[in-house]
């Protein structure tokens, strides 16, 4: 059995921040450096983010959850407004800690 936080770094932090990335690439027009900095990651992994290569296949499934589409709007707009530099880990954890059920499924 795996630890819960394995099973999220493998596959629910890569969606949720595939979700962000596309929003903030979308409707608040950042380059793919400016969100890879937002979301700690590199412009390289928004690129596979943004050509469906890495975190769609459980993306699609979180987005019909309406905890984590509030979760991406209002992070993404906070980011969008300089209101914070990057994603709060305790967000992260709280909201891994939703979908995880979705991992198993």
């Amino acid at each position: 059995m795996k630890p819960p936080c394995e099973l999220s770094v493998k596959f629910i932090l890569p969606a949720i921040r595939l979700l962000i990335a596309k929003k903030l690439i979308e409707k608040y027009n950042f380059t793919q450096t400016s969100a890879a900095k937002a979301l700690g990651t590199t412009q390289a992994a928004i690129s596979h983010y943004t050509h469906s290569k890495r975190g769609w296949k459980l993306a699609e499934r979180l987005m019909k959850m309406d905890g984590v589409r509030e979760f991406i709007e209002k992070t993404a707009e906070r980011i969008a407004a300089s209101e914070v530099q990057s994603i709060d880990v305790l967000d992260i954890c709280q909201l891994c800690k939703i979908t995880q059920k979705y991992v198993n499924e």
